[in-house]
């Protein structure tokens, strides 16, 4: 009976995970974009240094989001 409770908490897990990296790199995307297309960065090591800022906040947030994102599908699932 554990083992049962642990694979679906688990596979609640994976789905929370997918949900939130493919909301971060949404979000990510479209910030990304937005910066580019307004110029904010004017050489290639500026923009360089942007994106390596976002892909390291998007690795600190996928896995704080996606615990949060298990507990709202705990909730709507129970």
């Amino acid at each position: 009976m554990r083992e049962i409770m642990l694979v679906q908490l688990f596979a609640l897990y994976l789905e929370s995970l997918v949900l939130t990296i493919l909301l971060v790199l949404v979000v990510l995307g479209i910030w990304i974009g937005f910066r580019a297309l307004s110029g904010v960065d004017k050489t290639a090591k500026e923009r360089q240094a942007h994106l390596y800022d976002m892909i390291m906040i998007g690795v600190l947030i996928i896995p704080v989001l996606s615990f949060a994102t298990m507990s709202i599908l705990l909730v709507l699932k129970a």
